[in-house]
């Protein structure tokens, strides 16, 4: 008992300014934005949070550890903390080099007479293939025995929207270019991405100024999909705090140059299937012209479709995401797509677009963040099944640690409920 007490004091627990928090951010494998000194001013703008504290962890000098800790009314009269994706630490150095930090973590809270703990450890435990074959199982195990000998509950569902419990991520590390990766693309994503770039649809970067455009195309996903989304202002203050680091991306169709697309094609088969019937008649000149004058038909049926959305603009938005440029990794966090549009593959060639991009930025991996609807991928729908045609690997999260820190809170919760 004395040791353990002893292990607990050789950790000091310091809250520090965003500023010397963020020069460290970066020092862990399980880096991630939500950790970061940028979130934790985003969080502490909004209303419904009490607090966002920077706290570093040390020992005989040395910062350990860290973690962005983000306090809540609960009940009216108690706090909660919560650690989205954190804290930051080497989680397998040690079992017990870990457990230290987290008891420093208790103790520190308690102190402050916070009620109850959640942490969501940025930490994988299950990996499967895009078959959904096991590759790695039980991979936290060692994680997992840490917490339940320090008295938290395990879940795997998190309450809290930030936080993700399964992603797709595709290692990008080995490939030499932009090139390679797409030459390993299976042959029906390489005619998707070259028929999409056919029909003239574009992608850009907006600015601060333009961020209504992907908030209306998200808006509208969301009530046709049933998911709530934050107001515009939490887009807008995202992107002052993060900067270049947040990039909102518009995949949208060059109305004019689509047109002149469609055009092209119709006069090419006008003039193909005159030519046909005028020419000499062989033996496979019917077929010729039957399959000319049904590839005339579809170019029409396309231009009266085009006609009946009735465009007033030169670009028809498509799709739009927002990307994370931070540390090892590019995230697709948010995004979405309005549905009438959806044959223009937008959200296709903006992954492909940032994929280009985080190779050149020499990033590691390229993470499709939040992974949902993997039992629909058999019948080829769904979010799984559009993030697995680029290749990669299913990662399942270690789940999330409760732990009330207050007896009183605990029975008010017995009683009551959720808060």
């Amino acid at each position: 008992m004395k040791q353990k007490e002893m292990i607990v004091m050789s950790i000091l627990v310091k809250s520090v300014s965003f500023d010397d928090y963020r020069n460290t951010q970066l020092n862990e494998k399980c880096a991630n934005f939500l950790q970061s000194a940028e979130m934790a001013k985003l969080q502490e703008s909004q209303d419904h949070i009490e607090k966002v504290e920077a706290l570093v962890f040390e020992r005989d000098g040395l910062r350990v550890a860290q973690a962005i800790v983000v306090y809540k009314k609960s009940f009216r009269v108690f706090k909660k903390a919560l650690l989205l994706h954190g804290p930051l630490l080497d989680y397998h150095s040690s079992c017990w080099f870990d457990r230290e930090i987290l008891e420093a973590l208790i103790l520190y809270l308690r102190k402050k007479n916070i009620a109850t703990l959640s942490i969501h450890p940025y930490l994988t435990n299950l990996i499967r293939n895009e078959k959904l074959e096991n590759i790695e199982v039980d991979k936290a195990s060692d994680v997992l025995e840490v917490f339940e000998t320090l008295g938290f509950e395990h879940s795997l569902d998190s309450e809290q929207s930030l936080v993700v419990n399964q992603m797709f991520v595709k290692s990008i590390e080995s490939f030499a270019s932009s090139d390679e990766i797409l030459a390993a693309f299976s042959p029906s994503l390489k005619r998707d991405l070259k028929k999409f770039t056919a029909l003239n649809v574009k992608t850009e970067e907006l600015d601060e100024h333009r961020l209504d455009q992907f908030y209306d195309i998200l808006s509208r996903t969301a009530e046709r999909k049933g998911f709530s989304v934050h107001p515009l202002v939490y887009f807008q203050n995202l992107k002052k705090y993060f900067g270049k680091s947040a990039k909102f991306m518009l995949a949208y169709l060059d109305c004019p140059a689509y047109l002149a697309y469609l055009d092209e094609n119709i006069q090419s088969f006008e003039a193909k299937i005159q030519d046909l019937k005028e020419g000499p008649q062989k033996k496979r000149t019917k077929g010729q012209i039957a399959d000319a004058e049904d590839q005339l038909r579809s170019y029409y049926k396309r231009l009266e479709q085009f006609k009946s959305y009735q465009i007033k603009t030169d670009k028809l938005p498509l799709s739009a995401y927002l990307f994370m440029d931070y540390g090892p990794e590019i995230v697709s966090f948010y995004g979405g797509n309005d549905e009438p549009y959806l044959n223009f593959g937008g959200a296709v060639l903006l992954h492909w677009e940032m994929l280009k991009y985080a190779k050149s930025k020499s990033k590691k991996h390229f993470n499709f963040y939040g992974t949902i609807e993997t039992e629909a991928a058999s019948s080829g729908k769904g979010n799984f099944n559009f993030k697995r045609q680029f290749g990669g690997q299913l990662e399942t999260l270690v789940g999330s640690f409760d732990k009330n820190l207050n007896p009183f809170y605990d029975i008010l919760k017995k009683t009551l409920g959720k808060d």
